[in-house]
């Protein structure tokens, strides 16, 4: 008898995904309120409603900072948003030779081979260049070509919340102050409350953001992600990437150093490598041209066998199996 949930279980995934991509997409929208609400709330009622001609000069500055350091912060999070994190090249890895040293994890979900480092996204619903995490509130995976622009967005992120905590003190602190001495006008109330509800936001989201920001950080330098530094099975193999702080870094930023603050994809803009392929620290692991590690040839019986390391879906737990070569 035919099972009735059979085809009922493809609708789900189906239905999931869309629901998972729906909620990035309202993220997206309550971050972009979130900043509208901020940036009114520090520009206007903050620091124009409090411009004087003693303080003008002063005032203005602090405004034109905070402006562009949000339109940078802006830039980065659309370029995160939109840029492809990473696909498999097509057909990449389907053709084994005898001196092709490199590793085969495959892919139950997309069919196919994919580089180390790579992993499956279930939201995506594709395999994804050495890929960190997923991220909802930029709706997209975090991969090889799109990590540089989300670090520099926590970065900016970090920098202007503790930018508004340190400029905007003075005034919470008199709105305080009057309201304890009770000399606060009813007039203000409004305005006040304002100000006082975004600064607490801002001052707790800015310790937050900071602390995420120092952990990605680490991960950079460490040349880890999130996924591998989750992974505590595999902790002593994947150490392995971690070749030195500076070359670790520019694997993700790329050797240009102003390019490492602006939101630029140029050459020298790039991270450093291609994603697929990936340097030792222990340099005896790597062959001549420095393609990652190698295919285990071993004699079994009478003919050669390459054995192949397989992934499983949604881990790096590995099976071997060997695999005859093409005749």
């Amino acid at each position: 008898m035919e099972n009735p949930n059979s085809e009922k279980n493809p609708l789900n995934d189906t239905d999931k995904k869309k629901s998972k991509k729906n909620y990035g997409k309202l993220l997206i929208l309550l971050i972009l309120i979130t900043i509208i609400i901020e940036s009114y709330s520090y520009i206007y009622i903050i620091m124009f409603k409090n411009l004087t001609p003693k303080n003008y000069i002063i005032i203005t500055t602090q405004i034109i900072i905070f402006i562009l350091i949000l339109i940078i912060l802006l830039w980065c999070f659309i370029t995160a948003m939109n840029t492809n994190p990473g696909d498999i090249p097509l057909y990449w890895g389907f053709y084994i030779g005898d001196d092709d040293f490199k590793r085969k994890r495959y892919c139950l979900i997309c069919n196919a081979f994919k580089p180390e480092r790579s992993h499956h996204c279930s939201v995506c619903n594709k395999c994804v260049l050495n890929m960190d995490h997923h991220c909802p509130w930029v709706d997209n995976c975090i991969g090889f070509y799109n990590r540089k622009y989300f670090f520099q967005l926590l970065f900016y992120t970090t920098f202007i919340t503790f930018y508004f905590d340190f400029t905007a003190f003075y005034f919470v602190y008199n709105i305080v102050l009057n309201a304890i001495n009770k000399r606060l006008k009813y007039s203000d109330l409004i305005d006040s409350g304002i100000i006082v509800v975004t600064y607490i936001f801002t001052f707790v989201f800015s310790f937050i953001i900071f602390f995420f920001f120092k952990f990605h950080i680490s991960l950079v330098l460490n040349n880890s992600t999130t996924i591998e530094s989750l992974d505590k099975e595999h902790k002593e193999e994947n150490e392995k990437f971690n070749i030195g702080y500076y070359e670790n870094w520019v694997q993700v930023l790329g050797t240009n150093k102003i390019l490492w603050f602006i939101p630029l994809e140029t050459e020298s803009g790039r991270p450093k490598g291609d994603g697929l392929t990936w340097p030792y620290k222990n340099e005896n692991n790597l062959d001549n041209n420095n393609n990652g590690p190698k295919i285990r040839n071993e004699n079994q019986g009478n003919h050669l066998d390459q054995v192949i390391e397989m992934g499983n879906v949604g881990s790096n737990n590995y099976a071997t199996s060997p695999i005859s070569p093409p005749s």
